[in-house]
């Protein structure tokens, strides 16, 4: 419940700065949790791509339970500060979630999201940390160090302090349509050669390739990604 109230805030509060997140620009999506169960029951089709995620992410959590509301809010802003800081020079990054896609963060945006921190006098913010993989070499056992390491490093200011849930960590994908197109040629070659391997005479048909590029996690931070279509094979008329 908390968490989707605080992704509401985030929406509402990037609705209300306008141009800031240019619509051009390709976005970087989550792609495991709520959106790879959306594809968990499709039929892996015959003609699949497979790529290495993009990042991997990590929530974190700025918390404080000073007793006076002002210093927990200065408390958490100066680590937020800190943490800006540190991830300039970093391999880590952050940002904040809006739904499942990431947007750019600054610390006076992650202050409109401070909220009630779970019990009496205590508040919180939950914004994301990211660090791209590295290659077919990389693991989530390394990107999961990277995040530690930049934890570790932050100066925590008082009672504030930094949290993240290293057991749950999610994956990206940088503009997920660009992929459409190498899929569809590859269904179309398919096609043809599936049709040609029955003799002359034959033709395919193909139904779906307007649906969404979907996506399914085949390893640690790899994803196959895939459209859900159809294929038959007709008699030429």
């Amino acid at each position: 419940m908390f968490m989707r109230g605080l992704l509401i805030a985030a929406a509402l509060i990037v609705a209300s700065i306008g141009g800031a997140f240019a619509q051009d620009e390709a976005e970087e999506i989550i792609v495991t949790g709520a959106r790879l169960e959306r594809y968990e029951s499709l039929v892996l089709p015959a003609v699949t791509m497979t790529r290495r995620a993009d990042a991997v992410l990590a929530s974190a959590t700025i918390w404080s339970d000073s007793r006076d509301l002002q210093l927990r809010s200065r408390e958490i802003r100066a680590t937020l500060e800190d943490m800006a800081r540190r991830a300039r020079a970093s391999d880590v990054t952050i940002s904040l979630q809006q739904d499942d896609v990431l947007r750019p963060f600054t610390v006076d945006l992650a202050m409109r999201l401070l909220t009630y921190g779970g019990r009496a006098d205590s508040s919180q913010v939950v914004v994301q940390l990211r660090t791209a993989t590295r290659g077919s070499s990389d693991t989530l056992d390394a990107a999961r160090g990277r995040f530690n390491q930049f934890v570790e490093s932050i100066a925590e200011n008082g009672r504030a302090s930094v949290d993240f849930d290293e057991d749950e960590l999610q994956l990206t994908v940088i503009d997920l349509p660009q992929y459409r197109a190498p899929l569809m040629r590859a269904i179309v070659a398919d096609g043809r050669s599936v049709a040609a391997s029955m003799g002359e005479g034959f033709r395919p048909e193909i139904a779906g390739l307007e649906s969404p590029v979907a996506f399914r996690r085949s390893g640690d931070l790899d994803l196959t990604l895939f459209i859900n279509y159809t294929l038959r094979v007709v008699p030429v008329r």
